[in-house]
């Protein structure tokens, strides 16, 4: 049983020892945002949806709740579970989202910012851990001096589940800004800089240790057998590589969901400022994660605005209008007759790191309707991941694949636009969320595969291979060229933009 706590909701996957997918269920919970750039969330929501979650899943046709090997959890990190000495939650969670501790973050950069990219391999964003621990510092005293203990999502989840021992993982801490990764261990001199004892960390586990099993209460509410072990688990990237199958030097994973990413799967670390390092789920194994803001979010948009008619007359039907988008895009070359979409609709991250980044159609002329302009979409969010990737090329590794997840996995023109644009062979996994990669290290974890390769080699079914079309990849190469002269030249200009619309 594989659990994800993710940002929207939470999801539970039962699969077989094949891979084969048995039983799933999802629960949304809402997010509070008292104040502009705000985002919190009650961790007893979390608490509330995993309990729905399994079981349904229990109670689905072919699944018993004595046939589950093992549990294991991922979510969404970042995310800290203040208790007190009591293990009372002290206030609501802030979330990776939550943009509110910016001013401490930039303090941190200016005051330790080398010490701490040297230590943590990141650069402090308010996105971690870290800065928003120093935001209650200053503003909710309280609160931090009544901090007993920390936790993270899926730890809070886990920790309910198991009772016992209060743990988090590997992955999970290099999320806090807190965690030597190098070293493994918590960093007495990181938390120094926000005056945080260091005792009131959990304890470090690896991603597939037992880290507890299923108390009896939880058993009656559930359905699941008591003592049915449960793995510490990892973050939801990691997971979700692991679940698509990346765990080998060189693989690239690409999701295209609400927004971007592309992960080099590595053997060796090499902290950049444009990426993120984390451990993988995999010892042994690094992931370097550079991120967009608007991957198939940007499409949404585009479905909303322009085929917003489109939209009405198939859902009258029964009729699924991205099919119809992916039509009228399919007829319009490569390049879409000079038409380029920057994605930019809620600024952007990697490369830029511009929140004042603004989306825009570059060349429009009196040749372009509605197709071209949903042909341009599918072609800019393609190559705002391939901005990401020149990062990752940076690295110097070999590039093996590409493994492409996401909602916006679903088109295959999308995926055709994408594999032509990066020249590399795209592969199109049957599976590629979370909680089937959490499932598939528990599995590792409680011995019923013998390694992680085999766990991935036996599961994880490719649904399909898109290869490149490589006069295609150099009719793009050229667009991108342009798409990235017109980024350089409107940088200034979003600037003045942004200063103007805000008056």
């Amino acid at each position: 049983l594989g659990v994800d706590i993710g940002t929207g909701g939470c999801k539970a996957t039962v699969i077989d020892t094949q891979g084969n997918v048995i039983a799933t269920a999802y629960k949304e919970y809402p997010s509070q945002h008292p104040h502009p750039g705000w985002s919190e969330q009650d961790p007893n929501d979390w608490i509330e949806a995993f309990i729905f979650t399994v079981k349904k899943c229990i109670d689905s046709p072919g699944v018993d709740g004595n046939s589950i090997a093992a549990i294991g959890f991922s979510a969404s990190t970042h995310n800290a579970v203040l208790l007190d000495k009591d293990r009372n939650i002290i206030r609501p969670c802030i979330m990776w989202n939550d943009q509110r501790s910016a001013p401490q973050a930039a303090k941190l950069k200016e005051r330790y910012g080398e010490r701490i990219f040297n230590i943590a391999m990141q650069m402090p964003t308010a996105t971690w851990t870290m800065p928003q621990l120093l935001w209650i510092k200053e503003n909710d005293a309280d609160s931090f001096n009544r901090i007993n203990k920390i936790l993270f999502t899926k730890d809070y989840v886990r920790h309910y589940v198991t009772g016992g021992e209060l743990y988090t993982d590997h992955v999970d801490a290099q999320g806090s800004l807190l965690y030597d990764a190098r070293k493994a261990e918590w960093s007495q001199e990181l938390c120094e800089m926000i005056g945080l004892p260091l005792e009131v960390l959990p304890q470090v586990l690896k991603s597939k240790v037992i880290a507890g099993t299923v108390r009896e209460e939880v058993s009656k509410l559930t359905g699941l057998r008591e003592g049915t072990p449960v793995i510490a688990g990892c973050s939801d990237t990691a997971a979700e590589d692991y679940g698509a199958g990346a765990v080998r030097d060189g693989q690239i994973v690409v999701k295209m969901a609400t927004a971007g990413n592309c992960n080099l799967i590595t053997s060796r670390a090499k902290p950049h400022e444009k990426a993120y390092t984390y451990p993988h789920a995999v010892e042994g194994m690094w992931y370097m994660a550079t991120g967009t803001n608007s991957s198939a979010s940007s499409y949404r948009w585009l479905r909303d605005s322009l085929y917003r008619v489109e939209k009405e007359l198939c859902e009258k039907e029964g009729k699924d209008v991205y099919k119809l988008m992916d039509e009228e895009a399919a007829q319009v070359p490569v390049g879409s007759r000079g038409l380029i979409f920057h994605p930019y609709i809620l600024g952007e991250r990697c490369p830029y790191f511009n929140a004042k980044a603004r989306a825009d159609f570059f060349g429009i002329s009196m040749v372009h309707d509605k197709k071209y302009f949903a042909r341009a979409v599918l072609e800019g969010v393609a190559f705002s991941l391939y901005d990401c990737y020149q990062v990752v090329r940076e690295f110097g590794q070999d590039m093996a694949e590409i493994r492409l997840i996401g909602g916006g996995a679903k088109s295959p023109l999308w995926c055709q636009i994408l594999c032509d644009i990066f020249g590399l062979p795209v592969m199109r996994p049957q599976n590629d969320d979370s909680s089937f990669g959490g499932a598939l290290l528990a599995g590792v974890g409680v011995g019923i595969f013998n390694s992680d390769l085999e766990a991935v080699d036996k599961c994880n079914k490719i649904e399909k291979v898109y290869m490149p079309n490589m006069d295609n990849h150099k009719k793009y190469a050229k667009f991108f060229e342009i798409y990235q002269e017109v980024v350089k030249a409107s940088t200034p200009i979003w600037e003045k933009l942004y200063e103007i619309a805000k008056e």
